[in-house]
Order: structure tokens, then C-alpha cells, then sequence
């Protein structure tokens, strides 16, 4: 084993419209292929409220992942992406642009204004990554959309 995260498996339930999602402990091989996974659902637990905040923080990046789905494949389990769930429509990269501006206003006001920013070179060039990183994220999504659409 190389590694493991968590991540959101969908499972199906007794009816055939009933639909549930846990999170579990993938493991992958060197090669980034999925090994094994926890037979139960994993539980958010903490030692401290450090621990417990930790834990969610990784609950939340498993549910930022595509959902995985446990299917058999030459007669063993194995988990593979479940593309359904999640549909692209032409307006969500408009939408995503959207969202990105709008984070890069809410960074500026709650952190970007900060006192500290402006004292604090290290917390300053990190904000500014930061900055960066979003308006790289809204123009990213542009370019995609020019591609989709032929400019």
C-alpha cells in the first residue's frame, strides 16, 4: 500500500431508488490504483477538539472527490468513479466563474484587509498565493468554456 484518503462511496439500498453515501478509507497502490477499502463506514472521532476539526476537514476533502461505487468486475469487488451523480450543463462554467469571483471578494474582506496582511510579509505572500490561486480558478474555468464553446 502507498496510500489512502477518504472517500464517499454510494451505496445502494434494499429499494431500487434508495440510495445512501458513507465515507470510508480507500487504499491505493504506487501506482495510484485502489487496493482495498474499509468494509464499514469510517466515523468522525478526535481526541481533541483539534483532532475532531482535523477530521471533518478530511470528511469535507472526500466530498470534493468523484463518489465511488462498488461494482464486481471479472467476479471481485472492485470501487470505480460514479460519473451520474454530479452532470456538467453548459451554465456551470459561468456559475463556477461566478463563485470564483465572489470567493476572491470574500477572501479580500475577511483575510486580504486583515491588519496582519499588511504587517506580516510571510502571511502576505501567503495571501497573496492565495489571491492568485482563485483568479487562477476563474480563469481556468473561462478557458475551458472558450474550448467547450469554440470561442
Amino acid at each position: 500500500m502507498s496510500s489512502w484518503n477518504n472517500r464517499v462511496l454510494r451505496k445502494a439500498g434494499a429499494d431500487a431508488d434508495e440510495v445512501s453515501y458513507q465515507i470510508h478509507e480507500v487504499f491505493y497502490d504506487e501506482d495510484g490504483s485502489i487496493q482495498s477499502w474499509t468494509a464499514a463506514p469510517v466515523t468522525v472521532y478526535g481526541e481533541t477538539l483539534a483532532e475532531l476539526r482535523e477530521e471533518i476537514r478530511h470528511f469535507i476533502h472526500a466530498c470534493r472527490r468523484p463518489v465511488l461505487e462498488e461494482r464486481e468486475v471479472d467476479g471481485r469487488p472492485v470501487l470505480v468513479a460514479d460519473d451520474g451523480d454530479d452532470p456538467i450543463n453548459p451554465g456551470h462554467y459561468f456559475e463556477f466563474m461566478d463563485r470564483a469571483s465572489v470567493a476572491t471578494d470574500y477572501v479580500y474582506q475577511f483575510l486580504g484587509s486583515h491588519p496582519l496582511i499588511k504587517k506580516e510579509p510571510s502571511l502576505c505572500a501567503l495571501y497573496d498565493k492565495a489571491e492568485t490561486a482563485l483568479a487562477e480558478l476563474y480563469q481556468e474555468a473561462g478557458r475551458l468554456e472558450f474550448d467547450r464553446t469554440g470561442g
